[in-house]
């Protein structure tokens, strides 16, 4: 047979067969295996037998996912597939990869998608084609109309899209089953401006609320689609003139008069649909397409009815909400404008489809509601889609914004804040999914809270570089724009805003330490009842070590707090981005509480310095001495090749009061570089000091306070801050109004080696004389 092209009804060149690819999707197994279903792959062998032999289309052409049942792959006297056909698994890797990566070299006239199993209806009411590997747990899916942008998207085709002309998609699975948990949905994320103006026309087996029929094995005939709509798609389609695309609004009608001869006889009350996107400049559906709405979309609804009162306006809003975001509006077949309700499903079923409905409101004609009304209609959005704030445009801004950065990981830049790692996707993606998860933890606009993907955003932008930055400064005025709509407070978004600005110059610059070393009188005084005696250097990796001006003499706690306070606030006031603070103590007071020493600071008094830069404590005894320097030297090592967490093995957690069981531990786990110590005890001294002894260079737990012993868990450090982080960690945590009280008082024993004073000259512990204790 010979292919002669001839101009279709619309006037259009006919496809050409070896301009035309297939997508044929059949899926009878599962690995649940009560979803096991036969008829979906004779349904797939029947439309690829029509493709192949009565259009000619090649074989290598077809690409087919299949999960078929073990009859249906033996050789059981059914018809064969062609031998050239592409035969993947119908799961939901195979279907991401190939509808987001491998058609984007597409070149073709037409590509055919044909899918064959079943179909749930999700709580969103988005109709969901089920994957081969749902389990018993999960059911995996693909929603219908993610599926349809994607094909619509310029992943499909070579040259951005423009490779590809036209799509055609059969789709035979039921929409009758509402399914109430959890559906994982393979994501298939397309940004509006990812969207093409190319032909789509999709045609169901059945409306929604119904079955897509199935014959009875036994009645399934060899060569020939089992189910109802494909048998009576491929009669039509099939109609001799060997055209891949003839008239599909034709075949659709001729198929739909058959199924109403069907109805009539009482055979079935199946209703098939369609969808005509493009095609011809519009869109047109028929059959019972539209989703019903469900509760909380029907309260959104409610709600819109006084503010979209007539047709006009509900036409405005339906262009303005296509314009903002890829929703495909349908309307029923005897009117010519949506209703509310169909604004509201066709809003709800697309990413950012409800803030940009709700957003767009106020810019439509002789619209007008007060700020109560405003309220409940937020109140209600919110409800519908807890998971999105932004509108459609705000999505599309930033994930560009963030695309056009030279940083490698935006995951790991997003580490740096310990408020952003609990909703860190847990393995490497690109910002549009990244944006997504920081987005899905919400907001708040009470005046002392910054949204997660605020904060995120003020991070990414600090980093970026200096305020000269174009990308910082549009993700600056991006932030501004979106918390104004939120109705954030401004001071808390310019707070931040500094904040995040401060943190960024930390990572930037090279720490200068200021070590203070802390002797006393009474080395079996309780902390802060001896007298002490303080030596100050400043080591700046750009100067060099100096040795800083300190009263000498001993003094009172009280008394040593003015002193070193007056010592570091002129360094602290010019140079805190990158200066930190460590004091060299006695093993009998490693408890001192060095790190609530009271300052003044950006005209506030009584800072508590730990909160301002981070402030750690190391143990002067294990620099004089020379008892086990090795083992200190080889455990530091071991925490610094942790530069990345993905466990906790570098650390060791034990109970303070155990001391014989502790330092068994040490002894078998020479690997161990951190140690947390936890547990009521009150004297924790004893354990602080068997640890220093076995080498222990990072050391955390919390402080004894009036008689007791905060609890608190510290896992977040364990299992997401490298120990070179620590430090810098800790200070966030202080400083932290929000967080448990009890981590305002977490101590930080971060004793680098590698890091000498220039010279320790202990003072031999024991009683003074009285005219060298100040009182």
């Amino acid at each position: 047979m010979t292919w002669l092209p001839r101009a279709d009804n619309a006037g259009n060149t006919a496809v050409h067969p070896t301009r035309t690819h297939a997508i044929v999707v059949a899926v009878e197994r599962y690995e649940d295996p009560k979803w096991n279903v036969s008829g979906p792959y004779s349904d797939a062998r029947a439309f690829i037998s029509w493709l192949v032999n009565a259009c000619q289309v090649p074989e290598k052409n077809i690409t087919l996912l299949s999960s078929a049942l073990s009859h249906d792959r033996a050789d059981d006297g059914r018809a064969a597939l062609p031998a050239g056909i592409d035969l993947l698994p119908a799961d939901s890797t195979t279907v991401s990869r190939l509808l987001q990566e491998e058609l984007t070299t597409l070149e073709a006239d037409l590509l055919w998608v044909f899918w064959s199993g079943h179909g749930l209806i999700d709580t969103n009411g988005e109709h969901v084609l089920l994957l081969a590997d749902s389990t018993p747990l999960t059911k995996r899916g693909v929603g219908v109309d993610s599926l349809q942008r994607a094909l619509q998207s310029k992943r499909v085709g070579s040259h951005h899209g423009a490779g590809v002309a036209k799509v055609a998609v059969a789709i035979n699975a039921c929409q009758n089953q509402p399914w109430i948990d959890h559906i994982a949905k393979t994501e298939l994320l397309v940004s509006h401006t990812y969207v093409t103006d190319r032909g789509l026309f999709v045609l169901h087996a059945c409306s929604t609320g119904q079955k897509a029929r199935v014959a009875p094995r036994d009645m399934q005939r060899d060569g020939t689609a089992a189910s109802l709509f494909p048998r009576m798609l491929l009669r039509y389609l099939d109609d001799g003139s060997a055209d891949v695309l003839p008239d599909l609004l034709q075949v659709s009608e001729s198929v739909d008069a058959e199924f109403v001869r069907l109805r009539q006889a009482g055979l079935t009350s199946q209703t098939p649909s369609t969808l005509r996107r493009n095609w011809s400049g519009k869109t047109a559906v028929t059959g019972t397409f539209a989703h019903p709405p469900t509760e909380r979309e029907q309260r959104l609804a409610d709600l819109l009815c006084d503010v979209l009162p007539n047709a006009r306006i509900r036409d405005a809003c339906a262009q303005r909400l296509t314009a903002g975001v890829t929703a495909v509006v349908r309307v029923s077949d005897d009117s010519e404008t949506p209703t509310v309700e169909q604004l509201v499903t066709a809003a709800a079923r697309v990413h950012h489809g409800v803030p940009t409905l709700l957003d767009l409101l106020p810019s439509l004609p002789e619209v007008c509601f007060d700020a109560e009304h405003l309220s409940e209609l937020r109140a209600a959005a919110e409800d519908l889609r807890p998971d999105e704030f932004l509108t459609g445009g705000e999505h599309v801004e930033l994930v560009a914004l963030l695309a056009s950065l030279d940083i490698e990981d935006l995951r790991i830049l997003a580490g740096y804040d310990r408020r952003l790692r609990p909703h860190l996707p847990s393995m490497p993606t690109d910002a549009a999914h990244l944006v997504r998860a920081f987005e899905a933890a919400g907001y708040r606009t009470d005046a002392a809270s910054m949204p997660i993907l605020l904060r995120f955003v003020a991070l990414v932008a600090a980093e970026a570089g200096s305020p000269t930055s174009t990308t910082a400064n549009g993700l600056r005025a991006w932030c501004d724009r979106v918390a104004g709509r939120l109705r954030l407070a401004p001071q808390t978004v310019s707070a931040h805003w500094s904040e995040a600005v401060l943190d960024a110059a930390r990572r930037r610059c090279e720490t200068a330490w200021i070590l203070i070393e802390v002797t006393i009188d009474d080395p079996e005084a309780d902390p802060g009842k001896a007298a002490y005696a303080c030596s100050a250097w400043l080591l700046d990796p750009a100067t060099g070590p100096q040795r800083l001006d300190y009263p000498s003499g001993y003094f009172t706690w009280r008394q040593t707090h003015q002193l070193v306070a007056e010592l570091l606030e002129p360094y602290i006031a010019v140079r805190s981005v990158d200066l930190a603070v460590e004091f060299f103590l006695p093993e009998s007071h490693l408890e001192l509480q060095v790190e609530r020493i009271p300052l003044r600071h950006r005209g506030a008094d009584n800072v508590h310095l730990g909160t301002i830069v981070p402030v750690v404590v190391r143990c002067a005894h294990r620099h004089a001495g020379r008892r086990i320097p090795q083992q200190w030297t080889a455990r530091w090592q071991e925490c610094g090749k942790v530069s990345t967490v993905s466990d906790e093995q570098h650390w060791l957690v034990h109970d303070a009061a155990d001391l014989f069981s502790l330092r068994d531990a040490l002894v078998d786990r020479p690997d161990v570089g951190c140690v947390e110590l936890i547990g009521d005890h009150l004297e924790f001294t004893p354990a602080l000091v068997c640890c220093v002894q076995s080498g222990v260079p990072v050391l955390t737990w919390h402080r004894r306070l009036d008689n007791r012993r905060p609890g608190g868990d510290l896992s977040h450090l364990r299992r997401s801050v490298p120990p070179s982080r620590l430090p810098e960690e800790v200070r966030q945590l202080r400083a932290d109004t929000s967080t448990w009280s009890e981590a305002h008082h977490l101590v930080l024993l971060w004793d680098d080696p590698q890091r000498l004073p220039p010279r320790l000259r202990l003072r031999t512990p024991g009683r003074i004389a009285s005219h060298d204790r100040h009182r």
